[in-house]
């Protein structure tokens, strides 16, 4: 199984997953997604729809990762061979075609109507437990504003956020189980390397959490837990 063990340091300011609260007079406009205890947390769905997109947009650095898209492509089909099909399967097994003559690195996240393939599971990043704070110690409110043009004229339209601080320590996990078949420790070292190159992304400032200006922004720094062990891999990134 390929593991990745991720910690997100909010580095600024940062608006994660766009949480809208009750309405009052005062209140905030927009809020940060928040866990069942109050804590800011990032949705597992969140990460892996912004890391689709980097993966999807950085198709270029994932050569190893779209070969074994491939190959996994290949090896499902080859389940198929010479068993009875029913129209669903056979519509199926026709859109596996067309995927591995044209193979992307982003179809490791899932494909649309194929349910049995190998793919990644992310969890929720939540707040570090060893941080002992309040939950207030985690938010800021900050207001920005927004210049709207009505008639001719510029309004001010000041909108308020409620967002996580700097400092914050997020953890969380990518899995990728293959229950199919047999994966070759090299095989998966490889594909490592690519995803931990993507993820690495979100420290640069390009990309955000949400992948929209209206859902989230801030900078975050990217480092990936100890249990994975240092190597050439973690040298080039």
């Amino acid at each position: 199984m390929l593991i990745i063990n991720i910690r997100f340091t909010t580095l600024s300011s940062c608006l994660v997953g766009n949480q809208t609260e009750s309405f009052s007079v005062g209140g905030v406009d927009q809020s940060t997604t928040i866990d069942e205890n109050g804590k800011p947390i990032i949705h597992g769905s969140a990460f892996k729809g912004a890391l689709r997109n980097i993966v999807r947009e950085e198709e270029g650095l994932m050569k190893y990762t779209k070969d074994y898209v491939k190959s996994l492509i290949e090896k499902v089909l080859e389940k198929y061979e010479g068993i009875g099909k029913t129209d669903k399967i056979n519509k199926m097994i026709k859109s596996l075609k067309e995927k591995a003559d044209n193979p992307k690195a982003e179809y490791i996240f899932g494909m649309e109507g194929v349910n049995n393939m190998p793919r990644l599971f992310c969890s929720d990043f939540r707040v570090l437990e060893c941080e002992d704070k309040r939950n207030n110690d985690y938010f800021l409110i900050e207001t920005k504003n927004n210049l709207e043009e009505k008639n001719g004229d510029l309004i001010s339209n000041p909108r308020t956020y409620k967002v996580i601080k700097p400092g914050v320590v997020f953890e969380g996990i990518i899995r990728f189980y293959n229950p199919f078949f047999e994966d070759s420790d090299e095989e998966l070292e490889k594909v490592k390397c690519e995803l931990k190159k993507a993820i690495k992304k979100f420290g640069t400032g390009l990309y955000g959490i949400g992948n929209s200006k209206s859902r989230g922004y801030g900078q975050i720094r990217v480092d990936f837990g100890d249990s994975i062990g240092a190597g050439e891999c973690d040298d080039k990134i």
